[in-house]
Order: C-alpha cells, then sequence, then structure tokens
C-alpha cells in the first residue's frame, strides 16, 4: 500500500527507539560504560587522580607515629586499591589489569614497610660514622622498590591509568643517560 508511511516506518522512530533502549540499558548495567578500555581508563583516573600516599594527620617524631603512618599508608593504597578492583575490566585486558594490581598492592606494601624502615635507621644512627653511612642506607631504602614501580608504570601505560599507590612515577634518568631494565 502506497502513500504515506505509518508512525512504525518512520525512520526517526526508529532511530529514536534505538537511543532509549541503549539509554535504558546504560542505566540498567553501570558497568557496561567502563567494559572498555576508555571506559577503565577514565572510572580508574577518577578514583586515583591525585593519590596521596596516606591521608591521615599524624604526630611525628616517635616511631609510634611512624608506625601510625605506616599503617595509613597501608590503609590508603588498598582502600583506593579495592575501589579500582570493583571497576569493570575493559575486554581482553583482565590479566594486564590483575597484574597490574599485584604490582599496585605490593607497592603500597612496600612503602608502608619503608617508611618504618626509614625512621627505624634514622633514629638508630647515633654515632658520628653511623650518621656518615645515613645517606647511602636510605638511598637503597628509598629505591628499593624501583624496578616494582617501573613494572607498574609500564602497567600503567598500557592501560591509560594513573598511579594508584600516592608513590607517583619514577623520574625519567637524565637525558644524558639510557634507561637500564
Amino acid at each position: 500500500m502506497a502513500g504515506r508511511p505509518g508512525r512504525g516506518d518512520d525512520p526517526r522512530m526508529s532511530w529514536r527507539s534505538t537511543l532509549v533502549a541503549v539509554a535504558a540499558l546504560a542505566a540498567v548495567s553501570p558497568s557496561y560504560a567502563t567494559t572498555n578500555k576508555t571506559g577503565y581508563s577514565r572510572e580508574v583516573t577518577r578514583i586515583c587522580r591525585g593519590a596521596l600516599l596516606f591521608e591521615g594527620e599524624h604526630a611525628i617524631g616517635t616511631r609510634a607515629g611512624a608506625i601510625a603512618v605506616s599503617r595509613d599508608i597501608r590503609r590508603t593504597g588498598m582502600r583506593r586499591l579495592r575501589r579500582v578492583a570493583a571497576v569493570a575490566e575493559p575486554s581482553g585486558q583482565a590479566a594486564t589489569v590483575r597484574q597490574w594490581l599485584r604490582a599496585e598492592r605490593r607497592l603500597v606494601a612496600a612503602f608502608a614497610r619503608d617508611y618504618l624502615r626509614i625512621w627505624d635507621e634514622i633514629e638508630s644512627a647515633q654515632t658520628p660514622s653511623q650518621r656518615a653511612g645515613l645517606p647511602a642506607r636510605l638511598d637503597v631504602l628509598v629505591h628499593q622498590p624501583d624496578s616494582l614501580k617501573r613494572r607498574a608504570d609500564a602497567y600503567e601505560l598500557r592501560l591509560g591509568v594513573p598511579d594508584c599507590t600516592g608513590g607517583g612515577h619514577l623520574a625519567p634518568p637524565p637525558s644524558d643517560q639510557t634507561p637500564t631494565s
């Protein structure tokens, strides 16, 4: 039957129906938006942007204060990483996400442990010779997690996400040096 198209034949209605169906699906399934790499990156960035190593305020200058900071580093980092782990992984990236989160958890643990170890080293340096050796010992402690941090940085680059530990990224080597890996 020729003539004016009926309401069901109007191509604009078909487009509108599709749009309404997609909007309804997105509303019902909030994780749908994060099943692609861009959505995952955006959601993780929302959680981790500006991440601090620890969030609490602590009295410093005592071992009890150092222990409190160390616990806060672990608590703050692990809480943030639990939120990230709840974000739906992008298709085909599950193994990379798991490896990155494992590296991030290990870094949080290393930062918490090393904060206390650094405090202990400083506190135990009593003699002039102990104080003279302190910079070298602290340098070792500060850079102990560097290889793990390089691994996490590579995963972050691959996933398009920021650091979630609050420990930041490693500084690039000076331009006159080639990176060693």
